[in-house]
């Protein structure tokens, strides 16, 4: 892309300049050839001159913008200048009039790396730039209505457009109620297995609490006594396998107590 010190002046003319567009009274020489090239509108307006014998030299263009039109030039010479959000905007008007589909589609890749706005979805809508629009309506249904109702490029809208963010927005409700309910129904499913684990563990607790006052799980040694001997090894030995077991048969009380290796 060019510096602004490469632009070409089209203000004078060279060796080659062959047609001057006049926009308010400010010729502008320029080469049929270029603008053959990037618009069929051009195009077709050279043949039908080169058809009558009468060779097209010069070209009166009073309703058009000096500045716009010298920009777009500067946008499809040799030189190329660079797409902007300065100039989007007016080359996409004279785009469309001119049927340059290149330009078009430069300021489409433009807009397409910028930040999405209503402002630029307006721009879409009104050129018909589909990967554009539909970027900018996936943007749009994620603002709050105040935010769509406060931005004055809302109103630029049309019907279509605003139906589509609408609807958009109304999809994503729903996708996000489905999202609860779902939420809903894992974490009740989870509130009923911690409840039954809850209960399954208090089961389990009571029935380790009262091995302790069960004489056949003690040592032969120890069975007729009518208290537990916490001094004797065995006894405990014995107490730690039967507690082991009962932890290893309750699958629910793994998630709290890590699996002891076997000695």
């Amino acid at each position: 892309m060019a510096d602004a010190g490469d632009l070409r002046d089209f203000t004078q003319p060279d060796e080659l300049s062959d047609l001057t567009i006049i926009i308010n009274g400010t010729p502008l020489h320029v080469h049929k050839q270029y603008l053959a090239e990037w618009s069929p509108v051009w195009r077709r307006m050279f043949l039908e001159s080169f058809t009558d014998h009468d060779e097209l030299k010069e070209v009166q263009l009073p309703d058009k913008n000096i500045d716009e039109f010298t920009e777009l030039l500067h946008c499809i010479y040799s030189t190329q200048k660079p797409i902007s959000v300065h100039n989007v905007a007016f080359l996409l008007e004279l785009a469309e009039e001119y049927q340059m589909e290149r330009i078009t589609k430069r300021c489409e890749e433009f807009l397409m790396n910028q930040e999405r706005s209503i402002e630029i979805l307006v721009l879409a809508q009104k050129f018909h730039l589909k990967n554009v629009y539909k970027r900018c309506v996936e943007f749009a249904k994620t603002r709050t209505l105040e935010d769509l109702e406060t931005d004055p490029e809302t109103k630029n809208l049309d019907p279509q457009t605003l139906l589509s963010i609408y609807k958009g927005k109304i999809e994503m409700l729903l996708d996000y109620s489905n999202e609860l309910k779902q939420n809903e129904d894992k974490m009740s499913q989870e509130r009923d297995l911690l409840k039954m684990e809850k209960e399954n563990m208090k089961r389990s607790l009571q029935s380790i609490q009262k091995l302790w006052d069960t004489p056949n799980k003690r040592c032969y040694r120890h069975m007729s006594d009518n208290l537990y001997d916490y001094s004797c090894a065995e006894c405990n030995e014995k107490m730690y396998r039967e507690v082991r077991k009962l932890c290893g048969e309750g699958q629910h009380l793994r998630r709290y107590f890590p699996k002891i290796p076997p000695k």
